[in-house]
């Protein structure tokens, strides 16, 4: 694995520098055998322009070599999975198992399913998502890790366990709230401005951390299209790390937030405010004189390549490489996933080449406001 980890981390050095990335998100990979590289993507949306393309697969060929050397990927699925429903759009997300089968087979193994779209399709949609995931994997022969959401609200609510490479990983994905009416609790629900909420949560959270190496929890929430992050949703994933959890991840807002890792007893933790969108159809209709429009901070992202080591028996964030991505029509008019410097081989025209200079710089610019810094709560 650690192999995998140094050949992802020099590549990443060479994809930085060409990006202009401050130098601090560019440090060597530590030695060691007791690490893993966690890649954490934002939203995975179901526009129609998404959903319509001829071929799934081709959308995340620019950065499948990203997303296949590290040792997991996560994402947030936004949207059920229901073979025998046709695909559909916002508000009612849909799709087939084919559009959850070009993602796997990308390298994502791991998806938040809780997010306000999860009950889009109902009861039978959260059933026959879960059904889809294990379907799904079984023809890939190969495992996808997936929570949020439960077929039976009368089981608990338990974070999945993913053993990989000597390591305990827990996971687990909450969303603030959900689109429609959901009494029945099949969607794991906290809403960070209710206290109550809050505080019944971290008493179901305190001792199912405990149990894992590394604890990763996925929070779908806050405000959309906000480049920052609210006051109160900092203070509750600061309290998250102060309950066991080490790496914060946060998704919902469709644009990108900062980060901070935070200094602890037990080794350093993350937060990811909002790592924004994967892929989606949100700024397919802007046009090649439109880069400065809010709107298209929705096509801009970030991988978020995040190295944690296991020393002495705790746990510890050592790197992470906020890697800069953005949505892009290809020649046939669908969205498709590409760094900054791949983007010289999607054959763009000199309209839309100068609208992503632009849109690299602005979105440089952002890294560059962002300090590494690390807060020690104490």
């Amino acid at each position: 694995m650690y192999g995998r980890a140094r050949f992802c981390a020099v590549r990443l050095l060479f994809l930085l520098l060409a990006f202009g990335v401050p130098a601090f998100t560019i440090a060597a990979q530590p030695g060691g055998s007791n690490h893993l590289l966690l890649t954490f993507l934002g939203d995975i949306m179901a526009h129609t322009v998404n959903f319509r393309a001829p071929d799934y697969a081709a959308a995340y060929l620019p950065v499948r070599w990203l997303l296949e050397r590290d040792t997991l990927t996560f994402a947030n699925l936004e949207s059920p999975v229901v073979p025998d429903r046709a695909c559909s759009s916002y508000p009612s997300f849909n799709v087939g198992p084919d559009y959850l089968r070009a993602a796997l087979e990308a390298g994502i193994e791991v998806f938040s399913l809780a997010n306000n779209h999860a009950y889009d399709q109902g009861p039978e949609g959260i059933v026959s998502t879960l059904e889809s995931v294990r379907a799904v994997g079984r023809a890939s022969f190969r495992r996808i890790y997936c929570s949020g959401t439960r077929a039976d609200p009368a089981e608990p609510f338990r974070p999945v366990e993913i053993a990989v490479d000597g390591a305990r990983i827990g996971f687990l994905a909450v969303t603030q709230n959900l689109n429609l009416p959901e009494p029945q609790g099949y969607v794991l629900r906290v809403d960070y401005q209710i206290e109550a909420e809050v505080e019944a949560f971290f008493e179901l959270l305190r001792p199912l951390t405990a149990p894992y190496d590394l604890f990763v929890l996925s929070y779908h929430g806050g405000r959309e299209y906000a480049r920052q992050p609210e006051a109160a949703r900092r203070r509750f994933f600061h309290r998250l790390l102060e309950t066991g959890v080490d790496i914060v991840y946060g998704h919902h807002p469709h644009v990108p937030q900062e980060y901070e890792l935070v200094e602890r007893a037990e080794g350093r933790g993350l937060i990811l405010y909002s790592a924004g969108n994967f892929i989606s159809g949100m700024t397919w209709r802007l046009g090649p004189d439109e880069p400065d429009a809010e709107r298209a901070w929705t096509g801009d992202s970030l991988a978020w390549v995040v190295s944690v080591s296991f020393p002495a028996g705790e746990r510890s964030v050592e790197r992470v490489w906020p890697v800069p991505i953005t949505n892009v029509r290809d020649p046939r008019g669908f969205m498709v996933v590409s760094t900054f410097p791949g983007l010289a081989l999607q054959g763009l025209s000199d309209s839309w080449a100068s609208f992503y200079r632009e849109r690299s710089r602005q979105l440089q610019e952002l890294l560059r406001s962002w300090q590494p810094f690390t807060v020690d709560p104490r």
